[in-house]
């Protein structure tokens, strides 16, 4: 087996449990090495610290598995699937569907599988984990017991590191439609066609969060809606008036499955185009909520970013301000790592500010414990949510 050696001091992180590690740390390749090859990661002075895959292509040449000298085999990938499962059979109380394995939450990095009801949506979002892809499908099959599973490998870092996406059954039959059971609330779930791998499971806890705060005077302005989460939570709570905004129309169609999936009758409607423009619109007409989310796809990539994605939280919050009143309250969510809650918390102080209006913290909260936050790998936090309502100076 070949052997990663680190520079002095690099196999640190490693040892406390950091997956990934960086071209820059690299003091020396002991062998020849290609992606998907297992390596043996060594310390300076050649002692083991972990073992992993190899990713080239991207920074991170190999992401590490394990810090055990034990073999990655089809035994061990069964074995951490079968964990990262049995943890979450708990879940299967209040829904039907959870996020069955979580990447590097998980201890494989590149690996996302969900699963919906009896079927399971997976994606292998790199090169290294593509390589194991045939153990990791026995080894779902066997713990989860599926009728199918579909692939959605349709993400854009695979044609980076030299990988096809790929999209279709590979196993079983996957049907047009799933109906998601969730705190008592139904969701249809495009496994084939939907956003992501069907359906954004790590909204659970917001949707918790904000049912409290609706009755039946709310209206109620769903801005990235997907297929309806927030809408749904809102219209089983009884709002008067909810208003699903996204680009995505088979997204929308989605939203009016969920309104007639629920048997709702109260007033929903749904408005294509870009966010923005749109809530720019909204409030030069005088359109009036009590309620907004702003829950945006991660367009932030990489770190030098961060400015643009604050800019572009605020103006979402400066728009939307303009459309409520004392008492209003505004979500405002970030699916980017690199927009942390700190960033959240100064842009929508900002824009109140500008738009004369004080705010009161209702609280924050994160991504579901399917998606498990690792304190060792900051990258596993990914999900923020921050609640303000507008109060009276």
């Amino acid at each position: 087996m070949s052997r990663v050696i680190l520079k002095r001091g690099k196999e640190k992180k490693t040892k406390n449990f950091y997956p990934n590690v960086f071209k820059d740390e690299i003091q020396s390749i002991m062998g020849s090495i290609a992606t998907g090859d297992v390596v043996d990661v060594c310390a300076e002075d050649l002692t083991f610290v972990g073992r992993g895959y190899v990713t080239e292509g991207t920074n991170a040449l190999v992401r590490v598995l394990t810090t055990k000298d034990e073999p990655i085999d089809k035994k061990f990938i069964q074995k951490k699937i079968k964990n990262a499962y049995d943890r979450r059979k708990h879940l299967f109380k209040e829904t039907n569907c959870v996020r069955m394995f979580y990447s590097e939450g998980d201890g494989i990095p590149g690996l996302i599988i969900d699963k919906f009801d009896k079927y399971i949506s997976i994606q292998f979002r790199n090169s290294g984990v593509e390589k194991f892809r045939q153990e990791i499908i026995n080894a779902v099959k066997k713990v989860a017991k599926p009728k199918g599973i579909y692939e959605r490998s349709d993400v854009e870092n695979r044609t980076h590191e030299g990988v096809d996406q790929k999209t279709g059954v590979i196993y079983g039959d996957i049907p047009d439609r799933i109906v998601m059971e969730d705190n008592g609330l139904k969701y249809t779930v495009d496994i084939i066609d939907g956003q992501k791998t069907g359906f954004f499971l790590d909204q659970r806890e917001s949707r918790k969060v904000i049912r409290p705060h609706i009755d039946e005077d709310t209206r109620f302005l769903d801005v990235f809606s997907s297929s309806g989460g927030f809408s749904v939570a809102a219209l089983a709570e009884g709002a008067k008036k909810v208003v699903a905004v996204d680009k995505n129309a088979h997204a929308l169609e989605l939203c009016k499955e969920n309104y007639e999936l629920n048997g709702f009758t109260n007033e929903f409607t749904t408005v294509e185009g870009d966010a923005f423009m749109l809530l720019k619109a909204m409030a030069a007409r005088g359109e009036k909520y009590d309620i907004i989310t702003l829950d945006p796809p991660s367009l932030i990539k990489k770190k030098v970013d961060v400015r643009r994605g604050r800019d572009f939280f605020y103006d979402l919050c400066n728009e939307s301000f303009k459309m409520m009143e004392i008492g209003g309250i505004l979500g405002v969510i970030t699916c980017a790592y690199h927009i942390s809650l700190q960033d959240l918390i100064e842009v929508t102080r900002m824009a109140a500010s500008n738009n004369g209006m004080k705010l009161q913290v209702l609280g924050v909260n994160y991504q579901p414990e399917d998606h498990p936050w690792i304190l060792h790998v900051p990258e596993t936090l990914y999900l923020k949510s921050l609640w303000v309502r507008i109060v009276e100076e």
